[in-house]
């Protein structure tokens, strides 16, 4: 039997069963007995107030005393004078002298003398002196084998009282073994459902004793494992993030590097030849100081694209202060008056458009060099009678930067890969390092603002929306 409620049943049934035979042979071996003493002890109760009574009355008052004592209890009396013979007169004396008292004694059976079975039976004796001063001898016997009936009538009943007693044993301790179990029941299947992960299950059983003690922690506990593997789950997807980003800055790093190696090849390689070229005194190199121009001018440009990797690889281990508090509106106007003579080398107007007082997270210099070379772009792909609008306003969902440049179109297909690293979508002069969008996308993400290029009516439109500090 492995289930619980069969258990207690068995267990219940068991001590029933036994405290019910336990009972009944006590009431089988003592009843007998306790019944024989009580009857004893009346019969007892009786002879004395007969004597008493037999000790101030007169002959024929003492035989109606006898024969309403031997009608009352049914016991064998015999009465004895001090010479031993019986003192009681034979029926018929006693009619002569009785009248309705003898009718009524026959009537009842008086037996004023033994027979050979009735002096088998216990006796008491009992010695008075009558009113006449004869000393008398009152002996009783009482036959008890009625207690023998008793037993019989209850070894007769046995069968009954068994076949009842085991009905009623087996149906209360079902029922209670089904009221008791239910509640463990209960909270095993909670405890398997949890043992599942599947906390939508509580027990039920608010009660004052230990098992509406023991639901009320389980209650807990079902709370608490569910927080904590909620918290784990978190902690466990943010952690799968921070995986996936660390290897996707891995990644980066590697085709960075590798672009930067690839980069620097050729600017290198042009350096290396025109000064073994100069030294050699070879053709066009014979013009040294044309030359000595040509190779500073690769190296300020090798000077700012290493200024550049040094700037991606600062951003990539450190992160801007989150604190830190920027007024964008000061930044913008001072960036469109740094650009406006950038603007008239190209032959370009930059126009602005600036609200004041708008304030950003982030580190003042980082988020100038993005803005800016989003600006630069702009004036340089602009070109000879361009416009470029630089705008800074609030919007519904933060604070907005537009740039705006007329007459500019990037073909469809190089604008998702416009902020990658080393795109350029074009082989002239103009398209430089590739690092510029990519640094502005870098330096953006790390501020938490969101941005895109994209082609208008008129031109190229770049806009950036920066939460509110």
């Amino acid at each position: 039997m492995k289930r619980l409620t069969g258990k207690t049943c068995i267990l219940l049934l068991a001590l029933s069963l036994t405290v019910s035979l336990f009972a009944y042979g006590c009431i089988w071996l003592c009843l007998p007995y306790m019944n024989q003493n009580q009857a004893q002890r009346r019969l007892d109760e009786k002879t004395a107030l007969l004597v008493e009574q037999l000790k101030e009355s007169g002959k024929t008052e003492g035989i109606a005393l006898l024969v309403e004592f031997i009608r009352e209890t049914g016991a064998y009396t015999l009465l004895t004078d001090d010479s031993g013979n019986q003192a009681l007169p034979a029926p018929a004396d006693i009619d002569d002298a009785g009248g309705e008292t003898a009718q009524a004694s026959g009537s009842a059976g008086i037996r004023t003398d033994y027979g050979a079975a009735d002096r088998k039976l216990p006796e008491r004796t009992w010695p008075f002196r009558s009113a006449d001063g004869t000393e008398y001898m009152l002996v009783i016997r009482q036959d008890m084998s009625g207690q023998q009936e008793i037993v019989r009538a209850m070894l007769m009943s046995l069968p009954f009282v068994a076949v009842i007693t085991v009905v009623l044993s087996v149906v209360c301790a079902w029922i209670f073994s089904r009221y008791a179990t239910a509640p463990v029941l209960r909270m095993n299947r909670i405890a398997g459902k949890m043992a599942q992960l599947d906390f939508s299950w509580y027990c039920p059983d608010e009660r004052d004793d230990e098992i509406g003690m023991l639901s009320a922690s389980i209650n807990k506990l079902s709370d608490k494992l569910h927080s904590a593997l909620e918290e784990l789950r978190k902690r466990n997807d943010s952690l799968e993030d921070e995986i996936r980003l660390e290897k996707e800055r891995e990644r980066r790093q590697m085709l960075f590097f590798s672009g930067v190696s690839h980069e620097l090849r050729t600017p290198l390689a042009v350096l290396a030849g025109q000064l073994e070229g100069m030294l050699a005194g070879i053709g066009v190199y014979r013009d040294w100081e044309r030359c000595l121009a040509r190779s500073l001018e690769i190296l300020r440009s090798l000077n700012q694209f290493v200024k550049e990797i040094l700037l991606i690889s600062h951003m990539d281990m450190k992160r801007p202060e989150a604190s830190m508090k920027t007024c964008l509106s000061d930044l913008v106007r001072d960036l469109v008056e740094e650009y406006e003579g950038y603007a008239e080398f190209y032959g370009a107007v930059i126009e602005q458009e600036t609200e004041q007082g708008l304030y950003v997270t982030g580190q003042e210099q980082m988020l100038k060099k993005a803005l800016g070379n989003v600006t630069a772009n702009a004036i340089i792909y602009s070109g000879e009678g361009g416009l470029v609008k630089v705008k800074l306003c609030s919007g519904e969902k933060g604070i907005v930067f537009t740039v705006t440049n007329t007459p500019a179109h990037i073909a469809q297909e190089h604008l998702p890969h416009i902020f990658e690293a080393f795109y350029r979508t074009g082989t002239s002069e103009r398209a430089g390092s590739g690092l510029g969008l990519y640094i502005t996308g870098l330096i953006l993400d790390h501020c938490g603002g969101s941005y895109q290029l994209e082609n208008t009516e008129t031109g190229v439109k770049f806009s950036a929306v920066f939460q509110r500090k």
